[in-house]
């Protein structure tokens, strides 16, 4: 019984630390409906990003915004900017399970154990923010965080990085 415990805890904290978590926020007066170009903001690699990631991203959202209908411009007539943020940082996930022995009706609780598990992992963030250019204020923020660390081929990190910006920008533009 206690390693059926074990085996269930773990797949328990695996469970909750999959997935993919996503915020977005944005200014409610804008009129979205008028956008219809965007372009990337010139910016330096950060994050501890790699190259190669950066494209993944570049791609995936290219790829989602032409779908909605968005064309890709120049950063000096776009209707909208896109910059990005890259993060990483290390948590920690703690389980406790255990189990007991006893009798309800005697009165008395028997002996029992516990066991607390630390696992940890790398969660990784990609914020997206949608600059209005001609106002030069932000209009839109977005934010996907997933777990980085389990991602050991190339194939998966494109699938991770393309589900990430499927569900970031899911209902973008608002409206």
């Amino acid at each position: 019984m206690r390693n059926w415990l074990a085996v269930t805890g773990l797949t328990i904290v695996a469970a909750g630390c999959s997935g993919i978590s996503t915020t977005a926020d944005w200014d409610q007066s804008y009129d979205f409906s008028s956008v219809s170009t965007y372009a990337w903001t010139e910016q330096e690699l950060e994050g501890g990003v790699s190259q190669i990631m950066l494209r993944r991203m570049y791609v995936a959202v290219d790829d989602d915004l032409a779908a909605k209908g968005l064309s890709k411009g120049y950063p000096e007539s776009a209707d909208v900017l896109l910059a990005y943020h890259f993060g990483q940082q290390d948590r920690q996930q703690y389980d406790t399970y255990g189990y007991g022995t006893g009798s309800w009706w005697g009165g008395y609780w028997g002996g029992g154990m516990t066991t607390t598990t630390v696992r940890t992992y790398t969660e990784g963030t990609l914020i997206l923010d949608v600059v209005d250019r001609a106002k030069n204020e932000l209009v839109w923020r977005g934010s996907a965080s997933t777990t980085i660390d389990q991602m050991d081929s190339p194939d998966e990190r494109v699938t991770a990085i393309q589900d990430a910006v499927k569900k970031l920008l899911k209902d973008f533009p608002p409206g």
